[in-house]
């Protein structure tokens, strides 16, 4: 019985086809050559008309997160029927509302993001990161994991994003972390 990739061989990229089932994209290339599968081309997907009648309203993410279509096949998409993205129109600067900076807001300041505090509060970042700057607090930083022996026997048996994941952090943190574990030890 055949892998659940090889059915998906073709109908995304041999690249993403790697991604999704832990497999070289060689592999999938081969296996997709030796069956007469056509390289997969973005162009070819169904694209439904919902969608295309709003491409001259809507942002690229807008439509990407609402049709779960990734945002460059909306773009190769619009190049193809002429339809260039609109300019999303921004609600006008409201002034801050007295008494937003309550203690606990205060207290707030570089203990988490400056966007998510501002999404807390209801405002813009600028306030926030004004405000942060006016009262001298460093920005938010976030905290990485302490790499240890064990963390680092898992270097080379669980890939960096599966690390990254399960830790927290970014691929490439894990990447640039397992580099200087190896150049230390």
């Amino acid at each position: 019985m055949p892998n659940d990739w090889t059915l998906q061989a073709g109908k995304i990229s041999d690249r993403e086809v790697s991604k999704r089932f832990g497999i070289g994209a060689s592999t999938v290339r081969r296996y997709r050559l030796l069956h007469g599968i056509p390289t997969y081309d973005p162009r070819n997907i169904d694209i439904p008309k919902a969608l295309r009648d709003q491409l001259g309203t809507r942002s690229n993410y807008q439509l990407a997160q609402d049709f779960k279509i990734p945002i460059n096949y909306i773009e190769i998409l619009r190049t193809d029927v002429g339809v260039p993205e609109p300019k999303v129109l921004r609600p006008r600067f409201k002034p801050l509302e007295e008494g937003i900076w309550t203690d606990e807001a205060l207290a707030l300041l570089g203990t988490m993001p400056d966007p998510a505090l501002a999404d807390r509060l209801g405002v813009s970042r600028f306030p926030v990161k004004q405000k942060r700057r006016e009262l001298g607090i460093a920005p938010y930083q976030h905290s990485y994991p302490e790499i240890t022996a064990e963390l680092a026997a898992e270097f080379g048996i669980s890939s960096d994003s599966n690390l990254a994941k399960r830790l927290g952090v970014s691929a490439n943190f894990m990447r640039r972390a397992r580099l200087k574990w190896q150049e230390n030890h």
